[in-house]
C-alpha cells in the first residue's frame, strides 16, 4: 500500500510541475497527455489505501495501525514540544510525527481528489467553487511537496525505516531506541488497538 500510494503521489507531483510552470510544459510538450496522467493518477490515489483497509487478512494490521494513529495522548504533545528529542519520551509504535504525517497525507489525498474533480470537470460547478478549489489544490500541493521532502529526508536519515517499510520488520534494538513503549509492551499495544 505504501509503495503504490508513493508511486501514484510521485506521478501526480511529476506531472503537476509542468502544468504549473509554462516553460517546463513548452520543453516537455504534450500538455493534454500530462493532464490526463495527472488526473487519473489522482483519481487512483485512494485506491491502494482502500484496498489495504478492506482486506480481511492483510488489512487487519493496517486497520490496527490506523487505530493507533488515530489516538493521541499527552506523550504525543510532549513529542511535538521537543520535536522527539526529549530522552524521557516513550513513544509507542508510532511517534507523534508519524501520526501527524499519516493524518495529513490521508486527509490531503481526499481534499486533493475533491478539488481536482472540481477543477477538471469545472463546467458542472459554480465559479466560486472552481476558484476555491484551485486555490486549495495549489496551496495544498505545495504543502504536500514540503511534507514529502521531509518524509523522505527522515527515511534516508534512518535507513532502518526503509528496511521496515520494505520488509515489514524492525530490529529489537531499533524498536527499543525509537519505539520503546511498543517494543516493551507489544501485547498491550495490540489490545489497545482493538
Amino acid at each position: 500500500m505504501h509503495w503504490s500510494t508513493a508511486t501514484l503521489m510521485f506521478v501526480c507531483i511529476v506531472t503537476a510541475i509542468p502544468l504549473y510552470i509554462p516553460s517546463a510544459t513548452a520543453i516537455i510538450g504534450r500538455r493534454e497527455l500530462l493532464v490526463t496522467i495527472h488526473v487519473f493518477s489522482g483519481i487512483l490515489l485512494p485506491i491502494p489505501i482502500l484496498i489495504g483497509v478492506a482486506g480481511r487478512q492483510w488489512g487487519l494490521q493496517l486497520r490496527r495501525d490506523l487505530q493507533i494513529i488515530n489516538k493521541w495522548n499527552s506523550e504525543d504533545v510532549s513529542w511535538f514540544r521537543s520535536w522527539g528529542r526529549d530522552p524521557l519520551l516513550r513513544p509507542g509504535k508510532f511517534n507523534a510525527g508519524q501520526k501527524a504525517n499519516t493524518s495529513f497525507i490521508g486527509g490531503s489525498i481526499l481534499v486533493m481528489l475533491i478539488t481536482g474533480i472540481i477543477m477538471h470537470w469545472f463546467s458542472i460547478f459554480p465559479l466560486a467553487w472552481r476558484t476555491g478549489a484551485t486555490f486549495v489544490h495549489d496551496l495544498l500541493a505545495f504543502a504536500i511537496l514540503i511534507v514529502i521532502i521531509g518524509h523522505i529526508t527522515y527515511a534516508i536519515r534512518y535507513p532502518a525505516t526503509i528496511r521496515a517499510i520494505t520488509t515489514g520488520k524492525v530490529s529489537r534494538d531499533w524498536a527499543q531506541e525509537h519505539s520503546p513503549s511498543w517494543q516493551e509492551h507489544p501485547i498491550e499495544d495490540r489490545e489497545h488497538q482493538e
